[in-house]
């Protein structure tokens, strides 16, 4: 039995690979931070003839992209070191990123995202088995907390950054809010590339691989527990659909929305707030699983966000239009707290019930899933949207959440079948 280690005394333990990883993700996320609120708002101001469409056919390519690419890319990972993932999957990303805010062209900004979410598929399916391959199981709950609380920091300097720099570029060099929009991204690419340099120091990590059971070959071959995998990526996949009718839309929600048009400030605090309110739940996760356990703090946290995606859909009905900016400001940053206080628990719980072998490929397979969901949940809800219909995005979420969270409940929850149960945690 590991010696009882307190939640600082955990995170003092991370190894030099966990503290160069913090570091190259931090800057990374950053970034990202700034392109979720900016990048849609720029091509609504380029594309003004093709609106909210357009925004939604491109998060429909980029899921087919990253789609088509994750099973390959989770293979891919499985065999190369992590940190090569890292480099080659967020160095192409910045690259693509510097690309498409130059472009004026449709077809390259659709063609580019396609390349930019294949190199971000090489990332996804290598940062969740890079955590638990660097974590000892006693830890594994505390890196993947404090890993999600750097990212949601980071995208919370990100987003605030995003809603203040155009605006101020502007005046500076009184350029056009296209132009400051591009020198924002701009600056925020050059950070990009420097996050790099703390995953060129990883350093390489033996992990044993297990042969391929009965001498099995293909993209498939690492694969040795198929029922977990299996009703693990049901239940992501769940979520995945009713994420893409509105996550990739929110800001074209908030800023296009007749009853509150909020400007790229107010949409820039919003998702500051809410990357804030993250973080300080990622970084309490250990603690409420402690108290919890890890299956109910699953549970728990997805249940409790769904109402607050309801109240963001309707917060027009529910708020006068002095308010309503303000209750769906608020919504979205207890739903985004709630739901995604899970997220670390989720990752490193699957991680825990896998092979090293099967890990990387495991997360490809469900990004295949999972980002062709999101693109299809991405068109459907973009072409409600720019039919004027606002709620029935949110609706369709909550019941694909409320969905997948009894999935998970059933098959994993304290009343499972002892004999499923067994198969999981042999």
């Amino acid at each position: 039995m590991e010696e009882d280690i307190s939640y600082i005394g955990r995170i003092r333990q991370f190894g030099w690979n966990a503290r160069m990883y913090l570091l190259h993700i931090f800057g990374m996320d950053v970034i990202h931070g700034a392109w979720e609120v900016l990048f849609n708002l720029y091509l609504l101001l380029i594309f003004p003839e093709l609106g909210i469409a357009f925004v939604g056919l491109r998060i429909a390519v980029m899921g087919i992209a990253g789609a088509l690419s994750s099973i390959p890319m989770g293979k891919f990972a499985d065999r190369i070191d992590r940190k090569w993932g890292f480099i080659i999957g967020d160095g192409g990303g910045a690259a693509c990123s510097l690309i498409l805010i130059m472009s004026v062209d449709p077809t390259t900004i659709l063609a580019f995202s396609a390349i930019a979410a294949c190199f971000g598929s090489l990332h996804h399916v290598t940062e969740v088995p890079f955590m638990a391959e660097n974590s000892s199981p006693g830890e594994r709950i505390h890196l993947f907390a404090v890993g999600s609380g750097f990212r949601t920091l980071a995208a919370m300097l990100g987003a605030i950054v995003a809603g203040i720099l155009p605006a101020y570029l502007g005046d500076i060099y009184d350029i056009e809010i296209i132009e400051a929009y591009r020198l924002a991204v701009q600056f925020a690419i050059a950070w990009w590339f420097l996050s790099l340099i703390p995953a060129f120091l990883l350093r390489r990590l033996d992990v044993e691989f297990e042969e391929h059971p009965e001498g099995k070959t293909g993209l498939f071959s690492g694969i040795r527990n198929p029922l977990p995998i299996r009703r693990f990526i049901i239940v992501s996949a769940m979520l995945a659909f009713g994420a893409g009718f509105v996550i990739p839309l929110a800001n074209v929600f908030f800023h296009e929305h007749s009853d509150i048009l909020a400007g790229e400030k107010q949409i820039g605090m919003i998702f500051a707030a809410g990357s804030l309110a993250l973080s300080i739940g990622a970084f309490m996760v250990p603690l409420v699983v402690d108290r919890l356990g890890e299956i109910s703090t699953i549970i728990w946290t997805r249940f409790a966000a769904i109402p607050f995606i309801l109240m963001i859909g309707f917060a027009p009905e529910l708020a006068s239009p002095e308010t309503v900016v303000s209750i769906a400001g608020l919504a979205w940053v207890l739903r985004t707290t709630l739901f995604n206080m899970s997220s670390p628990v989720m990752e490193a719980f699957t991680m825990s019930k896998l092979e090293p072998s099967e890990r990387a490929t495991f997360v490809g397979i469900s990004r295949f899933f999972g980002a062709g969901l999101i693109a299809t949940g991405g068109f459907l809800g973009a072409r409600m949207m720019a039919d004027g219909n606002y709620s029935t995005p949110f609706i369709i979420m909550a019941v694909a959440y409320a969905i997948s969270t009894m999935l998970f409940m059933q098959w994993f929850g304290a009343h499972s079948d002892p004999e499923d149960l067994a198969e999981i945690n042999r």
